[in-house]
């Protein structure tokens, strides 16, 4: 038997990761090195602790705000996905959907969670509505890949993100200010100013505004509109640093963001579809026809933390609070589908459309104890407490509906919607030798949560009558929705006309709904004829209520084989809360929502970290394999609601079991002449391993054909993604030039579980071919950005030119695809720009 040393078994891992990576490195003399860099230690703070990322146990990636800039994501948060292998956002109406590694979450709604957790300095944020403005003044964005049951607790399965602002500084006054200017008749501006009260106090205030016109096309000839995708946003942050004692801190951070603009709704693609044209042959996926009601979007969050810490001798103890209140609101811009030839005018007095309204208050409250000193144990445990109240409303408004045509709208309000989560947790890492650290974890988490409002369809319809109306009318300018204001929501008590109107604030110009009520509450006082006879219809009550719990835990460790070699190993579990849906009537007349179970992750992984010398190139190596067993996977589907078979609901339900096995491997070079060179890949295999489900693509009715979704890739879930980073710093007498050029390539993926294929029932069986109506997989992509920069000598002016997507390429995040729908949420569009910042 042949025994390794450590020494030669640390040489034979580093040699096949090298062989990954190394077809463009080569062997040089020390005369011929010229590099004069070192590899960064970058410190992170994804455990929970502080800690270099390549003594993490797991994948990690993170940006401060200089490599943000010049990678090109700067203040973007949506352009983060295009330096993050297997990471995707997408902007749903204002809602960042975050998917990471094929792991993530479509429901946006009161009763859906997302699968990615979202922290600003370490506090959970439940709904990242708005995060996105938050990319300022920060230290650095961590991004921890796979489940994070114990550390991070609440729906981290796909993994978590945390935003790192900068803190206050005790040793000196400084200040900074940058302005920018770019295509889009873009106008930015950002600064912090830095100021020590006392030895023991700072202060520091940071700000942030952005302008810029449409990132959307009005392709509609005879329309004035603005198009979708313009921005307004004003920001800024305070916080206080106060070092109470010698041992006792208090941290302390209050925030508020103003967003307005014409919002981001997507595109209708199914007309362009039906007339032939792939998403990919439309000459500008963003030139949208767009018609009556112009986006608008009003969005305020504010929030507040406090962190207070006290050191004891051996260990530490933090209380953390934070408060957020996010108030949302949003019209939607109207609009009838992308531009193709052919299609190029629409009903400029079409004013259907959607009005969004999201009111969120949480709070979040965390007892922490952990350790504070260098023995071989380190550990930390603690109490982590959730509360959310939430109000939400949507109306969908179908204008200019013809007379036959009963469904002129939906609504889903709901003034009382609450939810909460209490858990404990401990996790322990021991050195049992120098080279030796073991590592477990446990969390025990309950949740509940509530729901009170009404949802469903109106319909009004006429049937009698020579003068009636040739169509119902609303939505027209001057029309004010206001769901959330009203005194009744109990349905026993008020007749679905009355109820529908006293949720509207006022009626437009051209509504003729209003005279229309009149007639079917009094036909005497009817404007269209004393002879009218019509009827109506609305929404049923809402009512539901969830609670669970569960157990996640990790366990681990790692093993140095040398001082820069690390193989490490660990098994760790995740959940995302489950809920409730909408509400059924039972055979006995009941209102009952039907629960649905949490998603559980585990993930088991292992890998090596390495740092060496090849060829006199100071290198990073790491390498990371990894399966999830992915189990109870939510997905929404038709399901019955009568016996009628047109009486249907869209229910979340436990529909699939998947199995996700990857590769990632990551590297860096330091090259001769100070050039550094950044490559990351990831493989990734991510199956439904069982599962069926109705196709809601068919129609709403309840004789749906039940298909097998087995073998399905899951959504978001690229089988290859590479980034590549090139960059250089050269200083000369007057101060240091700096360029980068950095590009992503992620082969093609689907927007749903569909894979781009139809299922149809024909004489009872199911029936497999292609339907370009329902098409839903995204080709593979290039991202290329490039930024070119000086700084003086003294460090006080730098300039900045950058460049985002330079190809322009146009790619679907999302897609809503389902009976009658196939809507895009793309990418951003190619942007550029040059900065200028004062260091003062």
């Amino acid at each position: 038997m042949v025994r390794f040393k450590r020494d030669q078994l640390a040489a034979a891992v580093t040699a096949v990761l090298a062989g990954f990576f190394s077809g463009g490195i080569y062997a040089q003399s020390d005369e011929e090195a010229t590099t004069s860099q070192a590899l960064e230690e970058v410190v992170v703070t994804v455990e929970r602790r502080e800690q270099t990322l390549q003594s993490v146990a797991g994948v990690a990636q993170s940006f401060d705000q200089d490599s943000l800039d010049r990678l090109g994501v700067g203040t973007n948060f949506q352009n983060l996905q295009n330096v993050v292998p297997g990471l995707n956002i997408a902007d749903q109406e204002g809602n960042m959907e975050i998917y990471i590694r094929g792991v993530g979450s479509s429901n946006n709604t009161e009763l859906g969670d997302p699968a990615a957790a979202t922290h600003l300095n370490g506090v959970y944020i439940p709904r990242p509505r708005g995060i996105g403005a938050m990319f300022y003044d920060i230290a650095r964005v961590e991004v921890k890949k796979g489940p994070q049951g114990t550390l991070r607790g609440r729906n981290a399965t796909a993994g978590t993100l945390n935003i790192v602002a900068n803190r206050p500084d005790l040793d000196g006054t400084s200040a900074d200010l940058e302005v920018s200017a770019g295509n889009f008749n873009n106008f930015g501006a950002r600064g912090a100013v830095n100021l020590p009260v006392t030895d023991t106090f700072a202060l520091r205030l940071a700000g942030y505004t952005e302008q810029h016109d449409p990132y959307f096309s009005n392709a509609s000839a005879n329309s004035t509109l603005d198009a979708a995708g313009s921005e307004d946003v004003q920001s800024f942050r305070l916080s206080a640093l106060w070092e109470v004692g010698e041992n006792t801190s208090l941290y302390v951070v209050a925030d508020q963001t103003q967003e307005g603009g014409t919002g981001y709704p997507g595109a209708q693609i199914k007309q362009a579809l039906q007339s032939g044209y792939d998403f990919d042959d439309l000459d500008d996926p963003r030139a949208v026809l767009y018609r009556g009601t112009e986006g608008d979007l009003d969005s305020t969050h504010t929030g507040i933390m406090a962190v207070l810490t006290h050191d004891f001798d051996g260990f530490s103890v933090e209380l953390s609070s934070s408060y957020w209140d996010l108030d949302f609101k949003q019209t939607n811009a109207s609009n009838d589908g992308v531009y193709y030839p052919g299609h190029d005018d629409v009903n400029q007095e079409n004013y259907s459309t959607q009005y969004w309204d999201t009111q969120s208050e949480s709070v979040v409250n965390e007892l922490r104890f952990f350790s504070n000193g260098d023995g071989a144990l380190s550990w930390t445990a603690g109490i982590f407490q959730f509360d959310e109240d939430q109000a939400a409303g949507l109306m969908s408004l179908t204008d200019v509906a013809g007379i036959e045509n009963w469904y002129n709208a939906t609504e889903w309000v709901m003034p009382d919607v609450d939810g909460s989560s209490l858990a404990v947790y401990a996790d322990v890492s021991y050195d049992f030798t120098e080279q030796l650290t073991g590592f477990a974890g446990i969390r025990r988490t309950e949740e509940e949560k509530y729901r009170y409002g009404t949802g469903g369809n109106y319909g009004f319809g006429f049937w009698a009558g020579e003068d009636r109306p040739e169509s119902i009318r609303w939505g027209s300018p001057g029309f004010v929705y206001d769901g959330l204001s009203r005194d009744e929501y109990d349905l026993s008590k008020i007749d679905a006309l009355s109820y529908l109107l006293s949720g509207i604030k006022s009626f437009g110009v051209d509504d003729n709904f209003d005279e229309i009520a009149v007639c079917l509450q009094d036909s005497d006082s009817c404007a269209f004829g004393s002879d009218m006879e019509g009827g109506y219809y609305g929404p049923q009550q809402q009512e539901g209520s969830y609670e669970e719990d569960y157990v996640d835990f990790r366990i681990g460790g790692t093993y140095q084989l040398t001082e820069d070699n690390m193989l490490f190993a660990s098994i760790a579990s995740g959940h995302k809360s489950g809920g409730f849906n909408d509400s059924l009537v039972d055979p006995n007349g009941d209102l009952i929502a039907i629960p649905y179970a949490p998603e559980k992750l585990v993930m088991y992984e292992v890998g090596s970290k390495n740092e060496l010398t090849l060829g006199n190139v100071p290198t990073r190596l790491n390498a990371s394999a990894f399966f999830y067993d992915y189990t109870d996977q939510v997905f929404q589907m038709i399901v019955a609601t009568a016996d009628d078979e047109g009486a249907s609901s869209l229910q979340n339900r436990n529909i699939a079991d998947s199995e996700i096995t990857g590769l990632e491997l990551e590297s860096k070079f330091l090259l001769p002449a100070d050039l550094m060179l950044d490559m990351t890949a990831l493989w990734l295999n991510a199956e439904i391993k069982e599962g069926t489900m109705a196709d809601t693509r068919q129609g709403w009715g309840t004789d749906l054909p039940i298909v097998d979704i087995s073998g399905k890739r899951l959504p978001q879930a690229s089988e290859f993604t590479m980034t590549m980073a090139l960059s250089q710093q050269l200083d000369t007498s007057a101060g240091t030039f700096d360029w980068s050029v950095s590009a992503m390539y992620r082969s093609d993926y689907y927007l749903s579980i569909w894979n781009n294929t139809d299922y149809d029932l024909v004489d009872g069986e199911t029936v497999i071919g292609s339907d370009p109506d329902y098409a839903d997989q995204v080709d593979g992509y290039v991202n290329v950005d490039a930024g070119i920069g000086f700084t003086d000598n003294s460090g006080k002016y730098r300039v900045e030119l950058y460049g985002a997507n330079l190809t322009d390429i146009t790619v679907s995040n999302k897609g809503i695809i389902d009976h009658g729908n196939n809507i895009r949420f793309t990418n951003l569009p190619r942007t550029y720009g040059a900065r200028f910042k004062v260091n003062f």
